[in-house]
């Protein structure tokens, strides 16, 4: 058999087989593409808003809060009219590669915002950002439904959702080699055309992912899932289960605490340490964190339970939040060291969150993908933009430029540290119920 009729043959069969690692990467290759959206937006959308356009805190927290709100209903939306489109994987694929167009389309857009007239500046981000929401999610879900829909057991999605949580960070490492260059001249017009050069060098790569990852799909033969069927329940229309609400939770307190790091990164780097460079460097060491961490989160799955790896994976985040918090200004490498400890603890949860809930998916909820991963991500985009809602809130009421720099530091430890604590919780909760099970 030729190299190529193997290759043929491997992307076949499914994502996520030990035989399939050709389809697994270039699904990893389109999550790269969507993260780099994804990412830019949560690093630098605020420090855009507030110091290139000139909005003030509270309004670039609306724009933050409110857009994701919005963006809640629409994954409901999309879910609901794409509902046999996200049920079949040729069809997510197509949908996918559309959206990711329309993605670079609406990314570019809102950082045209700098030219806009200021008195229309808050309307215009507003517009932009929800444009951006909706193509994202036709972006986002039919990604997310695949990691259902072409795996075939429990092994499977946990390679998928690692392979997944390695290229975002990838995705974060491409964009924290921006954060130096693009923090350093706020306010100027050569500033903001350095975004427009990022969402240019965003789109291009989205597309093509997304194009690469349409055509494997197109002809992979997406093998059943066992379905089991809930208690009390029927076959795709399941109870939820107490395994679900607790990854509902965990999804909740990961989207409210733990992005507050990396969106205060870039005010920590202007008006911390006021080093650019060093703050480039300290995103990139957690973005090294969660690509380095995956091998190791993989290898722990298969000998111990998810619950188990997580409680791990938070308890290295709190270690790491300990140090930065207590770390002197005046050596900013050690910064670097306890990013990239957060990093490694932020990949472990990421994986074990989204590999369980893959598992739950394919296993009760057939012909529901969609809905099921709508209401996922809708969990987590309303509670992103309520931290947005309170980023904004926090940052207006001080003076984070001058005297009360040092809330930064802060707020980007106590926060993600506290919601660390709950997810330890969450995975002692876990544990008991697995254990009462068998």
């Amino acid at each position: 058999m030729s190299l190529k009729n193997s290759f043929t043959r491997t992307i076949a069969i499914a994502l996520g087989r030990k035989d399939g690692w050709g389809a697994t990467t270039l699904y990893g290759l389109a999550h790269l593409g969507k993260s780099l959206f994804w990412y830019a937006g949560e690093i630098l959308f605020a420090f855009y808003l507030t110091e290139q356009v000139g909005l003030p805190a509270s309004q670039m927290g609306m724009v933050l809060g409110l857009g994701l709100i919005v963006s809640a209903a629409i994954d409901i939306i999309t879910a609901s009219r794409f509902r046999r489109t996200l049920s079949d994987a040729a069809a997510a694929g197509r949908l996918q590669f559309a959206g990711s167009i329309l993605c670079a389309l609406a990314f570019l857009g809102v950082f045209l915002g700098f030219w806009i007239p200021t008195s229309y500046g808050f309307a215009y981000a507003m517009v932009s950002g929800l444009a951006f929401r909706v193509a994202f999610a036709l972006f986002d879900l039919p990604q997310n439904a695949l990691m259902a829909l072409a795996t075939s057991d429990s092994a499977s999605r946990d390679r998928v959702a690692s392979t997944r949580i390695w290229f975002s960070g990838i995705a974060i490492l491409i964009i924290a080699l921006a954060v130096g260059p693009l923090v350093a001249d706020p306010e100027s017009a050569a500033g903001a055309v350095r975004y427009l050069i990022l969402a240019l060098c965003v789109g291009v790569p989205a597309v093509a992912g997304a194009y690469g990852l349409g055509r494997v799909v197109s002809r992979t033969d997406s093998p059943e899932p066992t379905i089991l069927p809930a208690p009390g329940g029927t076959v795709g229309l399941p109870r939820p289960s107490a395994v679900f609400w607790l990854l509902t939770t965990l999804m909740v307190v990961t989207s409210l605490a733990t992005p507050i790091f990396s969106k205060l990164e870039p005010y920590f780097a202007s008006f911390v340490i006021r080093s650019p460079l060093w703050g480039g460097v300290i995103i990139c060491a957690m973005a090294f964190g969660v690509v380095l961490g995956q091998p190791l989160w993989s290898i722990l799955c298969r000998r111990h339970a998810r619950a188990v790896v997580m409680i791990a994976a938070a308890l290295a985040q709190i270690v790491a939040l300990m140090w930065f918090w207590i770390w002197p200004n005046d050596h900013p490498a050690g910064f670097a060291g306890a990013a990239l400890l957060f990093g490694l603890g932020n990949g472990g949860v990421g994986m074990v969150l989204w590999g369980a809930f893959s598992e739950t998916v394919a296993r009760s909820a057939r012909g529901r993908e969609g809905l099921s991963y709508a209401a996922f991500t809708a969990t987590a985009k309303v509670t992103l933009g309520l931290g947005g809602l309170g980023l904004g809130a926090a940052l207006g009421g001080i003076d984070y430029r001058g005297g009360d720099n040092a809330m930064i530091v802060t707020l980007m430890t106590t926060v993600p540290a506290a919601g660390a604590v709950v997810i330890v919780l969450i995975g002692v909760v876990w544990t008991k119920l697995e254990t009462s099970s068998r």
